[in-house]
């Protein structure tokens, strides 16, 4: 192989490629939608400045106004700083507000391995319910208070359901208040308590695996009620609960005695509880709640009451129905948007 002599007097070319030293993104908005064109997160705001040390690593500093995950969790002022090289995606110190409240946590990613596992750790704590709860959909004013928590996860980005680890949550100067089965049930017992609950201790542990949220614990604490329950939800918002209300004394001595005598004692003094089971889904949870407290005689006639007569049966149950399954249920995703309240009759006054 022979090279050509250059023309006299002409330098030769060289190949210059060319060397990015920093990259700036200033108010960026970046959409992202899943396969059906819905929206599954939205950043707006977003400021970006990083150094490159090197053709595969760079280091610098993230801000973002507003996360918006399916416009029904909302974060603001995200900030962290960020790595990345080959083998690891890095948001080592992240903050951000999410309903008055303040998050802090960590997120890493190995983008370079099959599935790209990652791992969280998020605290939380000042976070007001009722809002939260109004963005995801509920009801405002039914749940009130601060909530304050943490969680630790796994999984792979490729498979949302992947998701294994564990958390709690604690709802700190909590009111609960017009949730209409809990109204229900406190003119059918004549307990004004129940329309509207303030909690001395609101507080939930769970852990979660592929496909399934499991509540190790719930327990809700007012001056004379204490509600716990534990079980399942799966990732597709079926429910398998196991619930138990229990009553002091000085509120069971209030009872008409057919219902009392539903009640049994427990091994906490003082105190007689009542099972029931909450199914259903997340949209549409239901409960025997109203027929384990109130006995199957008198909930047979309050169907009738509500319903209508006995050749409709298709209608005569749907008042009750309608109320029975409105009951709450605790879910870790942000779609989960608990019953809408009704309006409150007056309550009716304790003996």
């Amino acid at each position: 192989m022979t090279v050509k002599d250059q023309p006299a007097g002409r330098e030769p070319k060289l190949a210059v490629a060319p060397e990015v030293r920093r990259v700036s993104v200033k108010d960026g908005d970046f959409t992202f939608l899943d396969q059906t064109g819905r929206l599954v997160a939205g950043f707006s705001g977003v400021d970006f400045r990083t150094n490159i040390r090197s053709a595969q690593a760079l280091r610098g500093d993230a801000k973002v106004a507003r996360v918006s995950l399916r416009d029904r969790f909302f974060l603001d002022q995200l900030r962290s700083p960020i790595r990345y090289e080959p083998d690891v995606l890095e948001l080592s110190k992240i903050s951000a507000r999410v309903a008055e409240g303040e998050v802090n946590g960590y997120f890493a990613m190995q983008p370079e391995t099959e599935d790209s596992p990652f791992t969280t750790s998020v605290s939380f704590h000042d976070v007001l319910a009722d809002q939260l709860v109004e963005n995801a959909g509920g009801a405002k004013g039914m749940v009130k208070g601060k909530l304050e928590g943490s969680f630790q996860a796994s999984g792979k980005t490729t498979d949302p359901e992947a998701l294994v680890g564990q958390g709690e949550i604690s709802l700190r100067d909590g009111r609960v208040q017009q949730y209409r089965l809990l109204v229900l049930l406190g003119q059918i017992l004549q307990i004004e308590e129940l329309q509207e609950l303030h909690l001395e201790q609101a507080d939930a542990k769970y852990h979660f695996r592929p496909g399934l949220v499991t509540l190790d614990e719930l327990v809700l604490r007012s001056p004379n009620i204490h509600l716990t329950s534990s079980g399942t939800v799966a990732f597709d918002g079926t429910l398998q609960l196991k619930s138990q209300l229990a009553i002091n004394d000085r509120i069971r001595g209030q009872l008409f005695k057919p219902i009392r005598d539903n009640f049994h004692r427990i091994d906490e003094p003082g105190y007689s509880a009542i099972e029931f089971q909450v199914g259903g889904t997340i949209e549409r949870p239901s409960t025997n709640l109203v027929e384990q407290v109130v006995g199957r005689d008198i909930s047979s006639m309050l169907n009738s009451f509500f319903g209508g007569k006995k050749d409709r049966p298709k209608k005569k149950k749907k008042r009750v129905e309608d109320v029975m399954t409105a009951v709450p249920s605790p879910s870790l995703s942000p779609e989960a948007a608990l019953p809408e309240a009704t309006a409150t009759p007056s309550p009716v006054a304790s003996p």
